[in-house]
């Protein structure tokens, strides 16, 4: 047995088409996994362009979890070490393999910890369409990344949102959801630049002749999109994805004067890098070892946690 670094990355679990009323009463996650547990296997597919998405609950310490992985049946290669040849896979019976994702429920804040069994295993934008495709919750929802310091509500009140910068490099290998707005650009991106490094910005002209109405369709926009982008961390994040995510908004601060302040949505995402145990020879964390992976970062960080999504005992 050894052990391996993962990251343990903290969504919030919000409306999906309600931008202005996005947080959702607490919702008892451990009745819908349950519930989940006994439905038919096919009810727990979604497929889309990338592939088939597989959902399953796992029970642990008296708990419910999921796993969420994406299935693959093309061919596969193992190398023989006695004899140091390449061979194919070959399986018996209709089966495939499937690259896994753990997620756990947190019990405060509809709040999510996931950790991906490998880079290919399914980010936060397969879990959310496959949560909405199955039906897991009464409504569609969304995944937002748990920010700290209460970004997401300066982002919310902000009277304008002048700016937004973000930096990333494509990766071709990780198509992206079906979505439009910012994550349009990565899209298109994917497919014309895959060896560069792109960075975007967005700006509202604070001069130039746009009437106040044009400027504050601009800025309202924007602040739309940053959510819809924001969304979709999860996805981007990693060695191939998002370096950086900046706005510039007004607020109102505490001597009731408005000023321009920087929001830096990379910075303030709680994300834990934590070891987990694998097998020799093996790179991927059993279901087991990434749940227990997942629940002990959330307790060590559950007041942070706690305190950017606002959330009581």
């Amino acid at each position: 047995m050894g052990n391996i670094e993962r990251t343990v990355a903290f969504f919030e679990i919000v409306r999906g088409k309600d931008a202005d009323n996005a947080r959702m009463e607490r919702v008892p996650w451990q009745q819908s996994l349950s519930a989940l547990a006994h439905r038919e296997p096919r009810s727990r597919i979604y497929s889309s362009d990338s592939g088939n998405y597989l959902g399953q609950t796992v029970e642990l310490s008296n708990r419910q979890h999921l796993l969420v992985g994406r299935i693959t049946t093309g061919p596969l290669q193992t190398v023989d070490l006695d004899r140091l040849l390449i061979e194919e896979m070959r399986l018996e019976g209709n089966k495939g393999t499937i690259d896994t994702t753990a997620v756990c429920f947190l019990d405060f804040g509809n709040i999510i910890g996931i950790m991906q069994s490998k880079q290919g295993s399914p980010r936060a934008s397969a879990i959310q369409n496959w949560m909405n495709a199955c039906g897991l919750a009464d409504e569609e929802i969304a995944l937002w990344p748990v920010i700290s310091d209460h970004t997401w509500e300066k982002l919310e009140n902000a009277s304008a949102v002048h700016s937004f910068e973000f930096t990333y490099r494509p990766n071709p290998l990780a198509p992206p959801p079906e979505e439009v707005g910012l994550s349009t650009y990565n899209k298109i991106s994917n497919e014309r630049y895959p060896d560069h490094k792109i960075t975007v910005k967005l700006e509202v002209p604070k001069r130039g002749g746009l009437s106040p109405m044009a400027k504050l369709r601009g800025h309202r926009r924007m602040q739309e999109d940053i959510h819809s982008f924001m969304a979709e961390l999860g996805y981007l994040e990693g060695p191939t994805g998002v370096e950086r995510a900046r706005a510039i908004v007004t607020v109102e601060n505490s001597d009731g004067e408005y000023v321009e302040e920087p929001l830096d949505f990379i910075k303030h995402h709680v994300t834990v890098k934590t070891r987990v145990e694998v097998h020799s020879g093996d790179s991927r964390p059993s279901p087991h070892a990434s749940i227990d992976g997942i629940m002990e970062a959330a307790r060590l960080h559950k007041d942070s946690l706690k305190a950017a999504v606002s959330a009581d005992d």
